[in-house]
């Protein structure tokens, strides 16, 4: 059977008007309950975000705290790694006179009698000096000087070809190589004949570094 609506058409306008201002106060109160919710959820992350960042700021604060206390260990573990570093250049750019002792008494003749043997290190071989380039402008001076004695010139030349096997050795000269004579004692009354020898003395200069030596001065390091 077909219904029949009754109520005059002013009614039913109002009816219908009435039925959509209900709708939409329903969707309103739900966008208005979706809303809050929303709301609650970001206020709850942005809490827990303030929470976290304030125990980071917390944390970073202790760790500051830690590195401020720590901070002269630092220092002076800088400077003993400057230390270090320099006690090593100046280890590695030493004259190594005993080596180079342990090496001549390997090359000298046996009949090569020395008598004095003087040394004297370079300016430029000094921690801190010149560098080798400079001093290699001015006049050459000898860094070893040997004076000894033998038999023969021939030994003296000799002497000096084996102290050119010396790799700290260099610009080996041979300053003078002139006869003497003396006598040997004896338990009688008389000398021994008088024997004749060379008398020579032989300069040569250090090998320099390839690199500068270090400077034993250490800079203070700031706290």
């Amino acid at each position: 059977m077909k219904r029949i609506n009754l109520l005059p058409q002013e009614e039913r306008v109002k009816a219908s008007r009435e039925r959509g201002l209900i709708w939409a106060i329903l969707i309103l109160v739900a966008v208005v309950v979706v809303l809050g919710l929303v709301y609650v959820k970001y206020n709850s992350d942005v809490g827990a975000k303030e929470d976290e960042l304030a125990a980071i700021q917390t944390e970073t604060k202790a760790v500051q705290a830690k590195i401020a206390e720590l901070s002269p260990y630092a220092a002076l573990q800088a400077q003993r790694t400057a230390m270090t570093e320099t006690a090593k250049g100046i280890y590695e750019s030493s004259v190594p006179f005993s080596i180079l002792l342990q090496e001549l008494s390997l090359v000298i003749p046996e009949n090569v009698r020395l008598q004095t043997l003087t040394t004297t290190v370079p300016a430029s071989m000094l921690p801190g000096g010149p560098p080798a380039a400079a001093a290699a402008g001015a006049e050459a001076a000898a860094d070893v000087t040997f004076t000894g004695q033998t038999e023969k010139h021939r030994d003296v030349a000799e002497f000096m070809t084996r102290l050119g096997l010396i790799p700290q050795l260099m610009g080996i000269t041979l300053t003078s190589s002139t006869d003497a004579s003396g006598t040997t004692p004896t338990t009688t009354a008389t000398s021994a004949p008088t024997q004749s020898y060379k008398q020579f003395t032989i300069t040569a200069r250090l090998r320099p570094y390839t690199t500068t030596p270090p400077a034993t001065t250490l800079q203070a390091v700031a706290p």
